[in-house]
């Protein structure tokens, strides 16, 4: 049997998810790994946890398949915007700075103030951003000048795991953008960019489309992941753009909720379309002649682990935590019993700081969990509010991601939003996505709208409740109102 594999390297795990032809699914596995906090401000990653977790879940996946099964073609998802210096034989020479990280806050306001985030924005279709590579760099080059010259490469996620596959430079154009090294209407790495940053475009990979067929395994590679050598290797894509083909968001006007570590809104645009406000970021879609307009609402979705990590306290041997937590949160009520919680790590402008307010001794700790997931859904409503301004109309969203799974959580966006949801029948739509993008650059699929065809037609569609909608608009006013109370004490806060 001919099957297609795709990889959705993340912030927080590796998903690997195997596929027949027919987008049947055959295996799926996951590989955890913890992001690294040194100090206030600073979120890294080690590379090689990334690239351990490339080969752990490929060869579980390989477990299920039979002596005659071929894997024609691997592709991959990946988390944007973390950068990863390497020397020149591609060791890393310090550790990933995730797009978490928030190091450079005194070069973005030094830019901003130079060059205005206007010029940025209308060239890479971001705007000045503290977490992205090219003020990453900058900061490199003014505070650890033995890193900054020590790396000959400076590398991402996509093309740090295709070079360790094939041995080849190769980057996409969804996560080119994302560095703001990139210029998204020529499709170019951008000199005056480069030169702000003190690198050339020989220091970056190559940028090729989506679906290109970057090569072989190296011998090496495939021993490690133990696949044949000639298993084609394809370029893939961020993961929002992976996520968006693994659900079907490829037409103009189709809209996307992403919910994982980040919350991301991306709605599909036929025409290079900028936001005057710069409230949305624009990259080239996997579909040709098409761009997505994206919104990410930052990390909120950690919130929850956290939550599962520091107050419900879960144990290693909890498998069935997520099942249990809904429960819990279903115990309670609409509303929380008056219990508001702010999201951090990000958020609708909360910054690093966040918390529950309205809190009592008649709470229990599903009205927290509950209060959590009706917060976050909160700042979406707020967000979408932004988007729409933007000219980007949500009568539906395609939700997916891990939130995606949780019957509790999916009708609160519903019913906070007063929006229908569609379930795609896959939630885990980015590695469901790179695994058709292997299948589109092998020649499976002639096309990103042939290989959507085998998108099951099983979706589930949530209706909001009209009575719920009415309590939620009183809470959201009162949430809104709260947030602007206290979001100075939060700055305060986060100083401290």
């Amino acid at each position: 049997m001919d099957l297609l594999l795709g990889l959705d390297v993340g912030t927080t795990a590796t998903k690997s998810l195997l596929i027949d032809i027919k987008g049947n699914i055959i295996a799926s596995s996951s590989y955890n790994y913890s992001l690294i906090t040194p100090q206030k401000d600073f979120v890294e990653q080690n590379p090689e946890d990334l690239w351990q977790g490339v080969i752990a879940t490929t060869r579980n996946v390989l477990d299920h398949t039979n002596s005659g099964d071929k894997i024609l073609a691997i592709s991959f998802s990946t988390q944007g915007g973390t950068l990863i210096p390497v020397d020149g034989k591609f060791n890393p020479v310090y550790n990933a700075i995730s797009w978490m990280d928030h190091r450079a806050y005194k070069q973005a306001n030094e830019m901003r103030e130079t060059l205005g985030d206007e010029k940025v924005y209308k060239k890479t279709g971001w705007a000045i951003y503290d977490g992205l590579p090219w003020l990453n760099i900058i900061w490199l080059r003014e505070n650890m000048p033995d890193v900054f010259i020590s790396t000959k490469y400076f590398m991402f996620v996509n093309d740090f795991i295709i070079h360790r596959l094939t041995g080849q430079m190769c980057m996409d154009p969804s996560n080119a953008g994302i560095t703001q090294l990139f210029d998204i209407k020529t499709c170019q790495w951008d000199k005056d960019m480069l030169d702000l940053s003190g690198i050339t475009a020989d220091q970056l990979s190559p940028v090729q489309k989506s679906g290109f067929v970057v090569g072989e395994l190296t011998q090496k590679a495939s021993a490690e992941v133990g696949l044949p050598k000639e298993t084609l290797i394809i370029n893939g894509a961020h993961d929002q753009y992976c996520a968006a083909l693994g659900s079907g968001v490829i037409n103009p006007g189709d809209v996307m909720l992403s919910c994982g570590t980040a919350w991301v809104i991306l709605g599909v645009m036929d025409k290079l379309n900028f936001d005057e406000k710069m409230r949305l970021s624009i990259s080239p879609h996997i579909v040709k002649d098409r761009w997505g307009a994206l919104k990410s609402m930052g990390a909120v979705g950690s919130c929850m682990e956290w939550f599962l990590d520091n107050i419900w306290c879960r144990g290693d041997r909890e498998k069935d935590i997520y099942d249990r937590l809904n429960v819990s949160a279903s115990e309670s009520q609409v509303g929380s019993k008056g219990l508001i919680f702010f999201p951090s790590s990000g958020g609708y402008g909360h910054g690093t700081r966040g918390g529950f307010i309205g809190l009592s001794i008649s709470n229990s700790i599903g009205d927290m969990a509950r209060a959590i997931m009706e917060g976050i859904t909160f700042d979406l409503r707020w967000t979408l509010e932004e988007v729409n301004d933007a000219g980007i109309e949500t009568d539906v969203l395609r939700m997916v991601g891990g939130s995606a799974s949780s019957p509790v959580w999916t009708k609160i966006v519903a019913d906070v939003t007063n929006i229908p949801v569609i379930l795609p029948s896959v939630t885990q739509s980015a590695s469901y996505g790179s695994a058709l993008l292997a299948g589109i650059g092998c020649g499976v699929f002639d096309s990103p709208d042939s290989a959507c065809q085998v998108l099951s037609k099983n979706e589930r569609f949530i209706e909001p409740d009209k009575e719920n909608v009415v309590i939620y608009d009183r809470q959201f006013s009162i949430y809104k109102r709260a947030f602007q109370q206290i979001k100075d004490s939060l700055t305060e806060l986060a100083e401290i």
